[in-house]
């Protein structure tokens, strides 16, 4: 490695953990600490606990994060050379815009590597151990939102349920949509405001319940104030088996996938979320090349317009991302290219910035 690769990898790797800690600060200052201070002073939490909460609560927000931060940090490293007439002295001397990019480039694949070693190790595993403690909580969950599971308890029936919330302190599962299946395949849809677990039953309230024929058409409506069905699951069975598809691994929710597509369930929406899981860490890539063009384009920025030029960069990145994945998820594009359309629209951008400023 030239002397020149380390002189920016050294600069680059002390902006990038300013960015990560600036980055975790403003992210969890928020409902985090909120919920942390709670536990702390109401539920009767040691220090040492709510630290390891906190702890355990970071990888989910560093996938975010450090794509994030080597994007600030490659701002920061460049606009501090071109300040500093270190580009000119480079150009002058025979160096490329292209060759100025490699160190970066080679940075980000680091950072890219080690966000999917947290993706697919780490954050299932601090799930895990969050599910565990979060048992002290009134029995359960610290932030149930938004899961699903599967109870295949009662014979010859499978029913598939999509939680948008439970209400741990009162055993609720609330805004729920339950798919049922039996031996011919998908056979009724209830939709309720609220279920709950009582005497070997789910008891649903204040829904509807579609009957579905053969042929995948509804056949009938019914609208209901409260309906019943035999399980054998208890609702603390269901706080300790849930998992958000977000929470697993490329690989374990590549593999539920398959066994729902074998079922003959659709998986577009887990489709997206498993290309999502390819497309967050890449994303670094893509930042290096606009970071690298934005720099040199505007020196003399520092530290203040660096972290500015940050937030609307990565604002307009999640903008094409949403867009791409709203298209994937309406079926305009398929899910690989509706997630990764930010990242293409991104190398291509940064690569022809760079050409340009080349040329120029």
């Amino acid at each position: 490695m030239k002397v020149l690769d380390k002189y920016i990898l050294k600069q680059s790797v002390a902006n990038f953990f300013f960015g990560v800690i600036l980055f975790v600060i403003l992210v969890s200052a928020g409902d985090l600490l909120f919920r942390l201070a709670h536990l702390w002073l109401q539920e009767g939490f040691s220090i040492g606990e709510v630290i390891k909460i906190f702890f355990l609560s970071l990888p989910s927000l560093l996938i975010y994060i450090l794509p994030v931060s080597v994007l600030l940090s490659v701002l920061l490293t460049v606009n501090r050379m071109s300040s500093d007439s270190e580009i000119i002295a480079l150009r002058a001397s025979g160096v490329s815009f292209r060759r100025l990019t490699i160190p970066f480039f080679l940075f980000s694949l680091w950072v890219c590597a080690g966000t999917i070693i947290i993706q697919e190790v780490c954050l299932p595993w601090a799930s895990v151990e969050l599910k565990e403690i979060g048992q002290r909580v009134s029995g359960g969950e610290l932030i149930p939102e938004n899961t699903f599971f599967r109870d295949d308890s009662e014979p010859g029936v499978e029913r598939m349920f999509y939680v948008k919330m439970i209400d741990p302190e009162k055993s609720l599962l609330l805004g729920v949509v339950v798919q049922e299946y039996d031996e011919e395949g998908l056979r009724r849809i209830i939709n309720a405001q609220e279920a709950f677990n009582q005497e070997g039953k789910w008891v649903f309230k204040e829904g509807i319940i579609y009957e579905v024929g053969e042929g995948g058409e509804i056949e009938r409506m019914i609208r209901f104030e409260k309906e019943e069905v035999a399980t054998a699951q208890s609702m603390e069975e269901v706080q300790k088996v849930q998992k958000k598809p977000q929470e697993m691994s490329f690989l374990e929710l590549k593999n539920f996938i398959g066994e729902e597509r074998s079922r003959g369930r659709k998986t577009e929406k887990l489709e997206l979320i498993l290309w999502q899981k390819t497309a967050f860490p890449f994303a670094s890539l893509v930042f290096v090349l606009v970071g690298v063009s934005l720099g040199i384009v505007s020196p003399r920025s520092g530290k203040a317009l660096g972290i500015g030029l940050s937030v609307l960069i990565v604002f307009a990145y999640y903008v094409i991302f949403s867009l791409g994945s709203t298209l994937a998820e309406g079926g305009g594009l398929s899910p690989f290219w509706g997630t990764w359309m930010a990242n293409i629209m991104g190398f291509a951008t940064g690569g022809g910035l760079l050409w340009w400023k080349e040329k120029n």
